[in-house]
């Protein structure tokens, strides 16, 4: 039985990675590229600036959703109702935050507007999507859903010259994919809004979850964030080329974190302190081989991709990627973790995590700017990976 589960989870780790390369393959060497040279590195700051939010929007709500439903599988019982009550809520949030959004950036135009909203809510929604083949352990179509996202993606890029919306490049992706979902799944069909007997229960763990991820998602993203406003929005654009390459090669555990949670859920399987301990092991030491490998692409990638960024942003490979990389070897610990504590503690995790944050990246970016937040980024992801390895060996057993 372990032979055949091992086989099962290793099938659906290829599909999940191939999926998460298609993905971001297209985006990060078409979708981005193709806009920055288009617009601008200046222009093309502020369109990542409000990517990341629609992006917090999607990773905090969104896959609180989602994973909320994956735990609710195998603690309780609940329906579609549950979670599309949940995700309408988060639409009606959505129009406030789209609104805050533009006018702290000073940016406030109805049309701007509009469009943020309907990505915020569309993104919300294709985030909570991936449910639908993780709780069935369908990954050959998680597989089609990610590609439907890059494909999308491409039919905008093809429709730039005619549309020159960057919007419409990034709602196409999201729109195809929870379409499909929508016909090959059953997470958005009728009773829409029929309550389970574990309503109350369901939505407590969402919103707790969705808070962690918030705090999670926020620090994620701060990089953009924290820059367009204290720094400038060309700077954006060099702190982001910086980090890519880890970025993307971190991507490779979103597809590692949907296989431990589908397994752990639908399987009993044991997980002893001496096993997390070789987890732990094997993270770090992979954290470390993979922050190396990173730099040295990064040389030749920006340097080919983002030529006009590359100098003011090569000082900054080194710290930049290892900081994205401890940041997702942390999250894959804590989704081990969460199957084994209550999900209040990944509140807690996280809460610690922001404390460390503002003690040190804020003051950073303010006193030495881009490599502030650099070295900031590199302390507060590894004092991450530290609190949920402490958590973890607390709790199992």
């Amino acid at each position: 039985m372990n032979q055949k589960i091992a086989k099962s989870a290793s099938r659906d780790f290829i599909y999940s990675v191939l999926a998460l390369m298609v993905y971001n393959g297209v985006l990060q060497l078409v979708i981005y590229p193709y806009l920055n040279s288009h617009m601008g590195a200046e222009a093309f700051g502020t369109v990542l600036y409000l990517i990341s939010v629609i992006s917090v929007m999607g990773a905090s709500f969104g896959s609180g959703a989602s994973y909320g439903r994956m735990v609710a599988k195998a603690q309780r019982t609940q329906t579609n109702g549950d979670y599309n009550i949940f995700l309408w809520m988060i639409a009606g949030i959505s129009v406030v935050v789209s609104l805050v959004t533009l006018v702290v950036l000073h940016e406030f135009r109805i049309g701007l507007y509009l469009q943020l909203l309907v990505l915020m809510v569309i993104s919300v929604f294709r985030y909570y999507s991936d449910v639908q083949y993780r709780m069935t352990i369908r990954f050959k179509e998680y597989f089609i859903f990610y590609t439907a996202i890059a494909a999308g993606n491409l039919l905008g890029i093809a429709l730039y010259p005619i549309s020159r919306s960057w919007s419409l490049t990034v709602f196409m992706g999201e729109f195809l994919a929870v379409l499909y979902t929508f016909f090959s799944g059953t997470i958005f069909r009728k009773p829409y809004f029929e309550k389970s007997q574990d309503y109350k229960q369901n939505m407590h763990a969402v919103w707790v979850l969705s808070s962690a991820n918030l705090v999670s998602a926020l620090i994620l993203n701060s990089d953009r964030l924290l820059i367009r406003t204290l720094i400038g929005a060309q700077e954006v654009t060099i702190f982001y080329t910086a980090t890519l390459i880890g970025k993307i090669v971190a991507m490779l555990t979103t597809p590692l974190n949907g296989i431990i949670i589908s397994y752990l859920t639908n399987y009993k399987m044991k997980f002893t302190r001496k096993i997390f301990a070789g987890v732990c092991g094997a993270m770090l030491a992979v954290s470390i081989l993979a922050s190396g490998v990173c730099t040295f692409i990064s040389w030749y990638f920006v340097k080919i991709m983002y030529a006009n960024v590359f100098e003011a942003a090569k000082p900054y490979f080194l710290l930049a990627n290892a900081g994205q990389i401890f940041y997702f070897i942390s999250g894959s610990l804590m989704v081990v973790v969460l199957n084994f504590t209550k999900e209040k503690y990944q509140l807690y995790i996280n809460i610690c995590y922001l404390i460390v944050f503002v003690a040190i990246v804020i003051p950073s970016i303010l006193m030495f700017g881009l490599s502030g937040i650099a070295w900031g980024l590199l302390i507060t992801n590894i004092a991450r990976f530290i609190i949920v390895m402490v958590v973890g060996f607390k709790f199992i057993r």
